[in-house]
């Protein structure tokens, strides 16, 4: 889906506020892919997409766009494949929960609203069959792009970053949240 040509592919922003440069690209073991719900594709507020530009090999697969289907190539249904959903029965994703798991790791994050997200739990195989987890920490002391009506929701991004805190260690996500806030100060400003 295009994006206005007066913004930086990448980042979204326009061009004169691009954050692209200060992205840390960071190496990691585990495989982050998001799935994002095509409405929030073009908003301005949705954070999901930096992610690809923090992490190295980051994807973001589509749902939801009427031409075609997102794809699940290479996900596997196995005990290394985790997604990031605080839903019923979703383990607490601590580093004792992952120490006996097999390596590599799988993240799968739903990206959209809440409802957007609990209905890609349901209909996407590859978001079903995955082994829930969620957060057990208060979201973080940032802005917020969007109102959150409830105490602990966070942006897609902070729960990224918070996951692959526990996934991949503290330096990870320091580096993160370092970008995101960045990125923020740049949205505040434009």
């Amino acid at each position: 889906m295009p994006i206005n040509p007066s913004s930086c592919a990448a980042c979204r922003l326009w061009r004169s506020e691009c954050v692209c440069a200060h992205a840390p690209h960071l190496s990691i073991s585990t495989r982050l892919i998001v799935i994002m719900h095509s409405k929030e594709w073009r908003k301005t507020t949705n954070t999901g997409h930096f992610a690809r530009l923090a992490i190295k090999d980051a994807e973001v697969r589509l749902h939801g766009a009427p031409t075609r289907k997102v794809s699940s190539a290479g996900v596997e249904a196995s005990a290394s494949t985790l997604v990031l959903f605080p839903g019923r029965g979703a383990n607490p994703l601590s580093r004792e929960y992952i120490a006996s798991l097999p390596r590599p790791l799988t993240l799968l994050v739903p990206d959209g609203n809440w409802n957007q997200a609990k209905n890609m739990m349901r209909r996407l195989p590859m978001l079903s069959q995955a082994h829930p987890v969620r957060l057990g920490g208060p979201s973080l002391d940032l802005d917020c792009l969007r109102r959150n009506h409830l105490v602990g929701r966070m942006s897609t991004f902070e729960a990224i970053a918070q996951a692959l805190g526990i996934l991949e260690g503290a330096g990870t996500e320091d580096d993160m949240l370092k970008f995101f806030r960045h990125v923020l100060d740049r949205m505040a400003h434009n």
